[in-house]
């Protein structure tokens, strides 16, 4: 991801207290990166005997998404994001859905965290755990108590794997944030190691912190201006990234893109941090 974002970032807005800090927070971002700024609702209509129940028809539904934006654009009286006019969408659809498919083409789609546990996110569905499972591109979804600055550090967590597509974006939110990049590697505890089997594999662990130490080098070099470190933790992985984050930190994760379907129940190491995170966490899905 360049420093430039020409795709532009979009928000999704449906008048809470969530979508409000996820807009105020996608303001910055729009202005670090010359971005413009999309404000986007989508309304879909409820089932019949729930609209039957509540009065609502789909054009309540619709003038409800038109007040939300409207009300969120005023809020920047007149300021021009990334110096851009903001645009303003109302989409017929499940919201959901229609971000998933603007992230197919948006440098990044931001979100509010409505923070459900495990049963209310299947219950209820949660917009911002089934982007984050689902999005074909980076997804930055916000807590509401998050607030608009530049954060302290970026925290990226990284695995063996090929942690490129959030080393790269983590190492040019650093850079454009002006503050340093910490990259967390977690070593999950072998539940054999403890067993009188000849030890540990010390051999394995070196190998594993070096796989790690070159990542990072490579990405390093490619922006020389952002101070590094890396951290390893042991234990569980969401719990390790998680006490590792300081209030103003931004996380950035990788993420592996589920069908919508699966993304509605399936639970990951992204998912939790994503639901369990006080800061604001970008999920770095690499796009086609």
């Amino acid at each position: 991801m360049g420093k430039s974002w020409q795709r532009g970032i979009v928000v999704g807005m449906d008048g809470s207290a969530q979508s409000l800090a996820a807009m105020d927070w996608a303001v910055l971002a729009a202005d670090r990166h010359g971005a413009r700024l999309t404000v986007l609702s989508a309304y879909a209509a409820p089932p019949t005997a729930v609209a039957t129940a509540l009065g609502t028809s789909i054009a309540d539904l619709r003038s409800e998404a038109c007040d939300a934006v409207e009300h969120a654009v005023a809020r920047l009286g007149g300021a021009r994001p990334g110096g851009h006019t903001v645009e303003q969408q109302i989409v017929h659809g499940e919201p959901a859905y229609m971000l998933v498919q603007r992230s197919r083409t948006a440098d990044l789609v931001v979100v509010g965290s409505r923070g459900l546990g495990a049963l209310d996110r299947v219950v209820l569905g949660s917009v911002s755990g089934m982007l984050a499972a689902t999005a074909e591109g980076p997804v930055a979804v916000i807590p509401t108590a998050t607030g608009s600055g530049d954060p302290g550090r970026v925290v990226v967590g990284i695995s063996t794997e090929d942690a490129g597509p959030q080393l790269d974006l983590g190492f040019a939110e650093a850079q454009q944030r002006a503050c340093p990049l910490v990259a967390v590697h977690v070593m999950e505890t072998d539940p054999a190691a403890g067993l009188d089997f000849g030890g540990p594999n010390a051999r394995h662990d070196v190998d594993e912190r070096d796989q790690v130490q070159r990542q990072v080098a490579r990405w390093a070099e490619e922006y020389p201006s952002v101070t590094r470190h890396v951290v390893f933790r042991s234990g569980n992985v969401p719990d390790a990234l998680l006490d590792e984050l300081e209030p103003d930190d931004l996380a950035v994760l990788g993420g592996r893109t589920h069908p919508l379907t699966v993304g509605r129940l399936g639970y990951s190491i992204t998912d939790a941090i994503v639901r369990r995170a006080h800061n604001p966490v970008i999920v770095a899905h690499q796009q086609e």
